[in-house]
């Protein structure tokens, strides 16, 4: 298939995020303010919701009880890159904007490759400047039509991907990434991006290689036959299928290990969007063929 390759996070900052989308989904927060059960306010990226009235209590900081403050988690513009209500993931929710969501990330620190997923964008341009300079500029199509002559490329379906990554990007050191997802008279949504420092792992092979979604709604069947769907949400998942030399093993468990809380990029394919996510492993398992020689099964579940 192609080189397997992890990509731990680069934490995002406030202060190295540029972003269309705007700061706040709600009024900000006012210590002066009377709030009513129901009143939604923005602090800090987060959005919370009143669950009591009150005045001058910070809803990061009160301790009330009952609580006055719900945590409804990050902001629209931030849901694309933290996801954690406490050590609960958010799963399911994405960035979105009308036509086009336009994010530059200023880096403080060497990173080679970028991952999106959860796309629903035309196309993505990923540009990188350092000093000045433009050293990396692709748009990459989500949206493709196989055209075998008119018919098609007028009334054909169209294939679409809602994941990328790029693990070949320029070295170097303070760099600006800017990805722009087009959406044009749609939408535009990211559901979670990644830049970091790729790790090579292994081969990735198609052999017992597999993916899909594992869903987690409740169906329940009456006395007379009658389903009820209670939904409670999905997550996609990839195992794969990975060979690697023997002497590799130890630095792999290490990287894996350093970030086994840590929603990482894995990729098995940059050209087979299935084998892209971003999540948590959940199972290292290698397999000593023979001498300098192993295989490992890498289970992954999504974040997103």
């Amino acid at each position: 298939m192609s080189r397997m390759t992890v990509v731990p996070p680069t934490e995002i900052t406030p202060a190295m995020l540029t972003s269309n989308v705007p700061a706040n989904d709600y009024d900000v927060y006012s210590p002066t303010k009377a709030y009513v059960v129901g009143d939604y306010v923005s602090l800090n990226n987060r959005n919370y919701q009143a669950t009591g009235a009150n005045t001058g209590k910070n809803p990061e900081t009160d301790t009330s009880q009952p609580p006055v403050w719900q945590d409804l988690g990050p902001t629209n513009r931030w849901k694309m890159f933290k996801k954690q209500i406490g050590n609960d993931w958010i799963v399911g929710t994405s960035t979105s904007y009308a036509s086009v969501i336009d994010v530059s990330v200023a880096l403080t620190k060497r990173v080679n490759a970028i991952g999106l997923v959860g796309v629903r964008a035309s196309s993505v341009q990923v540009i990188m400047t350092a000093g000045g300079q433009e050293v990396f500029n692709q748009t990459f199509a989500m949206q493709t039509k196989k055209a075998n002559g008119w018919y098609q490329y007028f009334f054909g379906p169209f294939t679409t991907t809602e994941t990328l990554a790029v693990v070949d990007l320029p070295p170097v050191s303070g760099a600006t990434i800017r990805v722009i997802a087009n959406a044009p008279n749609g939408t535009a949504q990211i559901g979670m991006m990644v830049v970091g420092w790729a790790e090579q792992v292994g081969t990735a092979v198609y052999g017992d290689t597999s993916f899909g979604i594992e869903n987690y709604s409740n169906v329940k069947i009456g006395y007379f036959g009658q389903v009820t769907i209670i939904p409670l949400g999905k997550r996609d998942f990839v195992d794969y299928d990975v060979v690697v030399d023997e002497d590799r093993l130890s630095t792999i468990k290490r990287i894996l290990s350093d970030n086994s809380e840590s929603a990482c990029l894995y990729v098995g394919a940059t050209t087979l969007g299935v084998t892209i996510i971003i999540g948590r492993y959940e199972r290292f398992a290698p397999n000593l063929r023979a001498p300098n020689d192993s295989q490992f099964t890498l289970e992954v579940r999504s974040l997103m």
